[in-house]
């Protein structure tokens, strides 16, 4: 039995509703619970900017460094040769990202800040004339983003980014624990991509935003007593913000579709004489799957 377009239409579409009913439903209770908070961010994004144009010295541009870049200079490689664990490679809560960082890198940058009083003022901007909806790096480092962050009292990931380029590494129980001193680290340099590796553990969500006692917590909680770093705390704040950005992009990004390609193939392989247009095997199923693929 073959069933026309509106059949599709009308087995497709309440799969649809069920998932904006059922799976978004928790999500809309746990925004009603931020209240002000959201209310503040949302008229902060909804701003006109009147700012005059950034000068050159005002500008943020990213380095673009990634962790092989680090890995093959002379000083780094010496030390990553005497030390391989240093070399265990560390990844964004993004993990399909390509930014990671070993951990001698994200040692690099923790020794470098304590609190959040280091890392919650930054100078850099990138200009306002972008969608503030659209969520990149880019959009994270306007001037009306860190205003946003100075009025919720929150560190953001680009003052991390900024701040910790510019402080030297002082932390010595934190280097004396994997064999080194402070100077061993001064000369490595800090990149962008191992802030953010550093800043998804400590996140330990989606938010590009974190309250600094919340911040100074979680900081504090990676630095065992003797002065070592807990690799399997940091692992764990990485785990829990890849669950929350994978579960957004499923419910609230283009992952979403894959819930009614899942739903179509089941109804197909549950009742194929029914719903032998929902089988990539047949005809009908050729035409539509490819259409699914397009979109």
């Amino acid at each position: 039995m073959k069933l026309s377009v509106a059949s599709l239409l009308f087995a497709v579409v309440p799969a649809v509703a069920l998932q904006v009913g059922v799976l978004r439903s928790p999500v809309s209770v746990a925004s009603r619970s931020l209240g002000p908070r959201m209310e503040l961010e949302a008229a902060s994004t909804s701003e006109v900017a009147q700012a005059a144009p950034l000068s050159e010295q005002q500008l943020w541009k990213p380095d673009g460094l990634l962790s092989r870049d680090v890995v093959v200079l002379p000083h780094v490689a010496n030390l990553l040769s005497a030390n391989p664990a240093l070399g265990d490679i560390l990844r964004r809560a993004e993990f399909w990202s390509n930014e990671t960082a070993t951990l001698l890198e994200v040692l690099n940058v923790l020794g470098r800040w304590q609190t959040a009083d280091q890392i919650k003022e930054r100078s850099l901007f990138t200009p306002e004339d972008m969608n503030p909806r659209e969520e990149n790096i880019f959009q994270s480092a306007t001037k009306r983003r860190y205003e946003m962050a100075q009025r919720l009292g929150s560190c953001e990931r680009m003052g991390l980014i900024q701040n910790a380029k510019g402080l030297p590494f002082t932390d010595e129980k934190l280097a004396a624990s994997v064999g080194l001193t402070v100077d061993d680290f001064t000369e490595i340099p800090v990149t962008d991509a191992a802030c953010n590796v550093v800043y998804d553990a400590l996140a330990e969500s989606r938010s590009g935003l974190i309250p600094y006692d919340v911040t100074d917590k979680r900081r504090a909680s990676w630095i065992k007593e003797d002065g070592s770093f807990d690799v399997t705390l940091f692992k764990i704040g990485t785990i829990k913000s890849t669950f929350v950005v994978t579960c957004s992009w499923f419910m609230f990004g283009k992952g979403n579709f894959v819930w009614i390609l899942l739903i179509a193939r089941g109804l197909a392989d549950a009742a194929p004489d029914k719903f032998s247009f929902l089988n990539p095997a047949s005809p009908e199923g050729k035409a539509l799957w490819k259409a699914f693929a397009i979109l």
